[in-house]
């Protein structure tokens, strides 16, 4: 029998909200020290619920300041960050060149109303010139990941003429209302009860998540049969996205992650993304990759995308541009991004020029310090030392990395691949109290995400490594995975 309204939405809505006792508890039980306790007891009478903090961890450490790659909290514990604030601090914390740099900006003007400035005009020639492609480029400035992808979503729209755009499941590009529309998640759609997202032209398709293939293959062997059925549906009538007989594509882009971030970190097969940017060119519809979390040199190169030989029609960007301000970007071809007038999309603090200064230092310490080199050094070290622990812990059912883009996810059983959910929640609460920060995710909450600033040292790497052996070790004990 049908459950009614009446007490469906009641018990719904219970499961998805916790007391504010039961936080409080948390607190009282989980605080590393008496000035986090204050802090935390603060926020829980003075901010809404609905922040993002207690969901990202039982109880979530007060950071007080930060150095390289270590943050520390107010009660002075000391802490490996593995998060970078979603990617954002790409350079880590107390970094004295670009915080200079955006002190200077700070002392001529901060903002005014989108009004080209220098270190605008500097950040977006930067951009263009380091983004790949035998194209000629502009870019559009936006301030969150959100707003980019909106922009991105407007531009393919408006340039194609066509309504459609192609997503992956899983994938996560903002909470935004068109961009809400991309966004597969269970838990971000019952928030939006009654209402739905309402852009209805989207259409969504598998991601090549190879370890649990939604296809039953297994990859390589599987010759990219996710991509073969995507391409089989523009030879019937019968789906939305084209009509053979009048030769008339509906489709206006395919906007993915090439690397599914909020998902777990899943790193897609290089040839997949090759073969959706054929797919694009062979129909005519847009290829634009989301590089929020997955650019800026997270990969060991400067964009994800670029691993696949791929030149992305746009690209979307934000969090890690400035080290740490709120910083967005479209970059794309010039005919596209010219293909609109002044005013087509507008938001007051856009490309702020305090922000586009810590983007330029940014991009000067990049090129000096050869950073994408070591990222690609120290990523292949920190993958080789996951890869190690896998060999010796059995819940350690899958790891992949790119740079350091990395990832691994817990099994009850390797054979059978049960994901260990309550096990990888209890395992993020204990690196936490070990002095490691890193977050919990996947299609099955059970995936824990790497992704350190790319300044971390191979002895912060090595104590990462050795303080989760010691926690999956005692996971697997609590909880009998053998």
């Amino acid at each position: 029998m049908v459950t009614p309204f009446e007490k469906r939405i009641l018990e719904e809505r219970q499961r998805m909200r916790e007391s504010l006792e039961s936080l409080q508890a948390r607190v009282e039980n989980f605080a590393s020290g008496d000035k986090s306790k204050e802090v935390l007891r603060k926020t829980l009478q003075y901010e809404s619920t609905g922040h993002l903090d207690f969901a990202l961890f039982p109880c979530p450490p007060v950071i007080d300041h930060g150095k390289g790659a270590t943050l520390y909290d107010v009660d002075g514990k000391a802490y490996i960050d593995l998060h970078a604030g979603f990617t954002v601090n790409v350079l880590g914390y107390a970094q004295q060149e670009i915080n200079e740099a955006i002190k200077a900006q700070m002392d001529k003007v901060i903002q005014f109303a989108e009004l080209p400035m220098e270190s605008r005009a500097e950040l977006a020639r930067l951009l263009v010139e380091n983004t790949a492609g035998d194209f000629e480029k502009k870019v559009m400035w936006a301030v969150t990941g959100g707003e980019a992808v909106e922009i991105a979503m407007k531009l393919a729209r408006w340039y194609t003429g066509k309504p459609l755009i192609v997503t992956h499941w899983g994938d996560y590009h903002g909470r935004t209302a068109g961009a809400m529309g991309l966004t597969s998640k269970a838990f971000m759609m019952a928030y939006s009860y009654p209402i739905p997202p309402m852009d209805t032209a989207i259409v969504k398709i598998p991601f090549p998540y190879c370890y649990r293939c939604p296809f039953g293959k297994e990859y390589p062997s599987c010759d990219l049969f996710c991509a073969d059925q995507f391409e089989k549906m523009f030879e019937s009538k019968e789906t939305w996205l084209n009509n053979p007989k009048a030769k008339v594509v509906n489709v206006a882009a395919i906007l993915i992650e090439p690397f599914q971030s909020s998902a777990g970190y899943l790193i897609a097969p290089l040839p997949y993304l090759k073969r959706m940017k054929e797919i694009a060119e062979r129909y005519d519809f847009l290829f634009i990759s989301d590089e929020v979390q997955s650019g800026m040199g997270r990969t060991g190169k400067l964009w994800a995308i670029d691993h696949a030989g791929v030149a992305a029609d746009l690209i979307t960007a934000a969090k890690s541009l400035a080290n740490g301000l709120p910083l967005s970007v479209v970059i794309g071809r010039q005919e596209i991004m010219d293909s609109w007038g002044p005013g087509a999309h507008s938001s007051t603090f856009t490309a702020y020029p305090a922000a586009c200064a810590g983007g330029v230092k940014l991009f000067e310490i990049f090129e000096r310090d050869h950073i994408l080199d070591h990222v690609t050094e120290k990523g292949a070290y920190f993958l080789d030392g996951l890869l190690d622990l896998q060999r010796r812990h059995p819940s350690l059912g899958h790891v992949n990395g790119l740079g350091l883009y990395l990832s691994i996810e817990l099994v009850k059983d390797r054979q059978t691949k049960e994901p260990a959910a309550e096990a990888t929640g209890w395992a993020l609460r204990r690196l936490l109290e070990e002095g490691v920060i890193c977050i919990y995710s996947g299609y099955y909450y059970n995936r824990l995400c790497i992704a350190p600033p790319l300044v971390i040292q191979k002895e912060e790497i090595n104590r990462a490594l050795q303080i989760l052996d010691r926690v999956l070790g005692e996971m697997e004990k609590r909880y009998e995975i053998h």
